[in-house]
């Protein structure tokens, strides 16, 4: 007689959690931070409208260094962790006995509403709606060898945008993608209203900018880009590389050498060509863009490699532990920061969108994220999720997940 497998009624303990995939996701919320920020001249301030606050070399070489080292990697290396995740979840969850697949579509509709209300309530720039979107498609591929994931992932990252810009210029030739013009006088336009302090006009101005994405031809293509990098995650974790990192040490310390600094080099022409001003175009433009998204997926997977690599060490791990903590709390922490962004930027706050350059950028990341870290600290030493991770989570098993940790124990006396 076989013995019945156990009922899975909530996550897995905060001692069985990898840590340094934790580290891995503080380290890229930390990027998204900082480049949401960054991308906020073009999102909803003309370029020309900035304010700078540093000596004008000092920007150029702050911009210079967000373009090189994070710009579109922070979002690679979060989207290949939701493909990783969403394997580990179902792995977990199939080893318990549970219906690993109703649980994952009930996490995926809560994410789905909660990023639709913050899409078109709150922040322009919501990604938590794509995700969740591409996250019910992802069910499908479950059951793909390793082969057919990395064979669909790596086209639709790579060559998405390429396509569908190959597809404007064929339907209108001569003439830039219709995403081009819209989003410049979009930008034009959020700016007067997020400078503004009508909140009814700002919802309306969310629900337009959320019409423009989805729309035109860019908004298939996004979610191809999203998606492909969900296969790739899912790819990675078949091959149980990050699992088992202790096993594997000597591979990451070679391989995250290896992208490093082939990512470094390969991203080296996106800030030179925005440093100079040039405006590449027919062949030129289309191989600097398949190169810029390939260097996005090697240099986030060289930072991952690297993580994984110094958290072998003890001493490291312990001093990467802060961007663990955040990491456990991605969801409340990534949601905290468009609240920053609406009382600090916009004109229901401080309106401090014009000081946008680089530095700016910069120091309100690092300071922000660092207050972040101290938050996360306190908050997992009293409660075993974050905010919105418990809510997040009790949706998804159907049940009231015990929120505060164990109390401690002391030795010689029972639990």
């Amino acid at each position: 007689m076989t013995a019945p497998k156990s009922r899975f009624t909530g996550p897995v303990a905060a001692s069985e959690r990898i840590s340094h995939l934790d580290i891995i996701r503080g380290f890229a919320l930390f990027g998204v931070l900082w480049m949401n920020l960054f991308e906020h001249v073009g999102l909803a301030i003309p370029e020309e409208k900035v304010i700078a606050l540093a000596p004008k070399a000092v920007e150029g070489v702050i911009a210079f260094l967000s373009i090189w080292l994070m710009i579109g990697k922070a979002q690679a290396l979060f989207s290949m962790l939701f493909g990783f995740g969403f394997a580990l979840f179902l792995e977990r969850a199939e080893k318990a006995g549970a219906n690993g697949i109703r649980l994952y579509l009930r996490r995926a509709a809560f994410l789905l509403i909660l990023g639709v209300a913050h899409g078109l309530l709150l922040w322009a720039g919501d990604i938590l709606n794509s995700y969740a979107a591409m996250a019910f498609l992802l069910v499908l591929t479950r059951r793909w060898p390793g082969w057919l994931l990395l064979g669909a992932g790596l086209p639709l990252t790579l060559l998405g945008t390429i396509v569908m810009g190959a597809i404007s210029d064929y339907l209108h030739p001569g003439q830039p993608p219709s995403w081009v013009a819209m989003g410049d006088a979009g930008t034009l336009r959020r700016f007067s209203v997020f400078m503004g302090h009508d909140y009814g006009r700002y919802v309306v101005e969310l629900w337009r900018s959320w019409g423009e994405i989805y729309g035109t031809l860019l908004g298939p293509a996004y979610l191809g880009w999203i998606f492909g990098r969900f296969l790739i995650g899912q790819w990675i974790f078949r091959k149980g590389w990050v699992q088992n990192a202790a096993a594997y040490a000597p591979q990451f310390r070679r391989w995250a050498a290896i992208l490093l600094g082939a990512g470094l080099l390969m991203a080296l022409p996106g800030p030179i060509i925005n440093a100079t001003g040039w405006k590449p175009e027919g062949l030129t433009r289309t191989l600097l863009q398949f190169n810029g998204r390939s260097s996005q997926i090697v240099l986030a997977l060289g930072y991952a490699a690297g993580i994984v690599m110094l958290c072998q060490s003890p001493r490291w791990a312990r001093r990467l532990s802060g961007l663990g903590a955040a990491g456990r709390m991605a969801l409340t922490n990534y949601l905290a920061q468009s609240f920053l962004y609406f009382f600090l930027l916009y004109g229901f706050g401080f309106a401090l969108l014009p000081y946008v350059g680089p530095s700016f950028c910069l120091g309100v990341a690092v300071f922000f994220y660092a207050l972040q870290i101290l938050f996360s600290r306190c908050w997992l030493s009293r409660y075993r999720f974050g905010p919105a991770e418990w809510v997040w989570r009790s949706f998804t098993y159907g049940a009231r997940q015990p929120m505060r940790t164990a109390p401690p124990t002391l030795a010689g006396l029972p639990a």
